[in-house]
């Protein structure tokens, strides 16, 4: 096995705690990597209830087959201090040779510009467990295995050491087949997991203590992903024991595809709202110069299923770059000809409403309501003709980011 670090940095009663909430599924044996699950099988999802408890999937590297193929860890990691982090794990068959790989990741602390730092290396220059859950590319190494994951970073100039908790009370939902592209499928594997670690940057003296939540996603195509996609906008947000991730895909012409999952604690019980397919809808609000731009961004996205609705409204731009300035040559000259990408972070504010039949309707309040209330602000029930309570929503607003990744300018398209 390629790990070597202890986690003593972690709870050891946290880790006791995940130990004995974790479900143990049986691996592949040390001696038969094969045996991982591949693209063979994309097309296989479970239907998932729109209530449900944490699921059991597989983060393992699936080492794709075929010329467009490629797969990529996202971590968002929001650290208590206020530092952010975006980090990318990349495996693709662009370009010469097979399952190259590449790692990408930014430091952000407001008031300074992002810090980049990155990894790249052909296949026989970077190494993968044997059980495909452990990556190690230069000094970027990324260990999936449960209960406690764990994100290293050791170059000269910056050091990350992170662990966070596949647990129990962090959801894990594979994104269903219907609101995706063929042959293309997206695994959250955790939202919101408690992190834990230390952290130092080039502008600080020594290590810090960290402490924050990670947002991790694995996807994995064997087709070019820009050819699948114009668009692709993943939300993560969190408010005390409420946490929230959303994804939304775009194709003009083809389809416009949104999947909400949200999950909220309650007397000490998580109520997970997931695998809701929505309808989405952008909106500027701005002069029309800023839509006519090449990587035209909204204002803001409304969306809705059914009585359930949501308005996901962005601010600051704090991270703006393109993908393929990270990929080493003859690599960025092979994918440049097919995608200009651009990715952009950005922060969010989310206002979402949820509603849930009542089967004792309880006693009317007869208090009015001010006008001019925002809805999106304050929770309503839905009475009949009868004047009897149908439905309460809830109303959860927290703040977040949105990760928005062009595959191309929007006037390409």
């Amino acid at each position: 096995m390629l790990r070597t670090t202890t986690r003593s940095e972690f709870s050891g009663r946290l880790v006791a705690c995940l130990i004995l909430s974790i479900i143990v599924v049986p691996s592949a044996s040390a001696g038969a990597p094969e045996s991982t699950p591949d693209a063979t099988n994309l097309s296989a999802q479970p239907s998932v209830d729109r209530h449900r408890q944490t699921t059991q999937l597989d983060p393992s590297a699936r080492l794709l087959s075929g010329g467009g193929a490629s797969e990529y860890w996202t971590l968002y990691i929001e650290l208590d201090s206020g530092l952010r982090m975006t980090q990318q794990f990349l495996i693709s068959n662009a370009g010469p040779g097979n399952h190259n790989a590449v790692a990408v990741g930014h430091l952000v602390e407001e008031g300074r510009e992002p810090y980049r730092y990155t990894n790249g290396r052909r296949r026989a220059r970077w190494r993968l467990s044997e059980d495909r859950l452990f990556l190690d590319i230069g000094s970027s190494h990324l260990d999936l295995h449960r209960p406690v994951g764990e994100l290293r970073i050791t170059k000269d100039d910056i050091e990350i050491h992170l662990f966070f908790a596949f647990a129990e009370s962090d959801v894990a939902e594979p994104v269903p087949s219907e609101v995706l592209p063929e042959n293309y499928r997206v695994d959250v594997l955790a939202v919101a997991a408690k992190t834990e670690g230390t952290v130092q940057a080039p502008w600080m003296a020594q290590p810090i203590a960290a402490r924050g939540r990670t947002w991790l996603t694995h996807t994995w195509t064997q087709s070019d992903e820009a050819k699948l996609l114009d668009r692709r906008i993943e939300i993560f947000g969190g408010k005390d024991e409420a946490s929230f991730y959303m994804l939304q895909l775009r194709k003009r012409g083809s389809f416009q595809r949104s999947w909400l999952l949200q999950t909220v604690a309650e007397g000490g019980n998580v109520e997970s709202i997931i695998n809701i397919p929505t309808q989405w809808a952008d909106e500027f609000t701005g002069a029309e110069q800023h839509v006519k731009r090449r990587y035209a961004v909204p204002d803001r996205f409304r969306f809705s299923q059914g009585p359930d609705s949501g308005l996901i409204t962005l601010s600051q731009n704090w991270l703006r770059f393109d993908p393929l300035s990270v990929l080493p040559q003859p690599f960025r000259w092979y994918v440049g000809r097919k995608s200009k990408p651009l990715h952009i972070w950005a922060d969010a504010q989310i206002e979402v409403r949820l509603y849930q039949a009542q089967e004792t309707p309880p006693p009317l309040d007869t208090g009015e309501t001010e006008s001019g209330e925002n809805p999106l602000n304050s929770g309503l029930t839905s009475i009949n003709s009868k004047g009897e309570i149908e439905a309460e929503a809830t109303i959860r607003s927290m703040t977040g980011v949105a990760s928005i990744i062009f595959m191309n300018p929007s006037k390409r398209r």
